[in-house]
């Protein structure tokens, strides 16, 4: 009976934990691509200071956001937008319109796949 017992609180602890990871991932990838439509959004205006330092801070703060979510998840996914940061980067330097905004797509369609990886719904689960 105590095995039981133990059993349904680790199964409720482990969903609890499950949901609460799918509410903050949901929210993380929510903030750094409305973080990086906006350096998208200076890019096509061509203004290219403004989207320097906007990726710059951009940088910083995924960097050290990740760190967390890096032990948790496919860190596959962290490792691909750090390179495309860094080619955004490059590419934001030389002015390079059409380059820059190829990044930023693979940036949101990775943020995209990091959400879809977490989904909690029953085609994730079957």
């Amino acid at each position: 009976m105590k095995t039981l017992i133990y059993s349904l609180i680790w199964t409720i602890l482990f969903i609890i934990f499950g949901l609460y990871i799918n509410s903050e991932i949901h929210e993380f990838t929510d903030e750094y691509t409305s973080q990086v439509d906006i350096i998208e959004t200076y890019i096509k205006e061509d203004d290219w200071q403004t989207a320097k330092y906007e990726l710059d801070k951009y940088n910083e703060d995924f960097l050290n956001d990740k760190g967390a979510w890096y032990k948790l998840l496919n860190h596959d996914y962290f490792d691909n937008i750090c390179l495309c940061l860094d080619i955004l980067d490059g590419s934001v330097y030389s002015k390079d319109k059409s380059m820059s905004l190829e990044q930023i797509a693979n940036i949101k369609s990775t943020l995209d796949n990091i959400l879809e990886s977490v989904k909690c719904d029953l085609d994730h689960i079957f």
